[in-house]
């Protein structure tokens, strides 16, 4: 294994605050962008591309971590027995998945136009 420094390993309390709230579609885009904006900036302001990719393993870890915990708070979700509004797939309870987040957010808001 490599050696690391402080810089690439970040990991605060466990990504910030440990037992977050990941029960909304919100609450889980928030947190990624906080961890990007972390990431990013940990070189110093401002935050930067290369800063990101240069702890490219922590921040995948960390991104990995929260999907985990994400998954895990949502694993009670139904979306087959009526006990939450159908999301993208089908989920029973105790199943991984939680795309039933996103029931009723509007598919295609652009902020820009796709480049394609």
């Amino acid at each position: 294994m490599t050696e690391k420094t402080e810089k690439e390993t970040i990991d605060w309390m466990e990504t910030f605050v440990l037992g977050e709230y990941y029960q909304t579609a919100y609450a889980i885009l928030m947190k990624i962008d906080e961890i990007v904006r972390a990431y990013s900036a940990a070189d110093g302001q401002p935050n930067s591309w290369d800063a990101l990719i240069k702890r490219q393993e922590a921040f995948s870890r960390d991104i990995g971590r929260l999907v985990l915990r994400a998954v895990q708070m949502n694993l009670d979700a139904d979306t087959v027995d009526g006990q939450y509004k159908a999301g993208c797939f089908p989920k029973y309870a105790g199943e991984p998945g939680f795309s039933h987040l996103l029931y009723n957010i509007p598919r295609k808001v652009f902020l820009r136009e796709p480049e394609d």
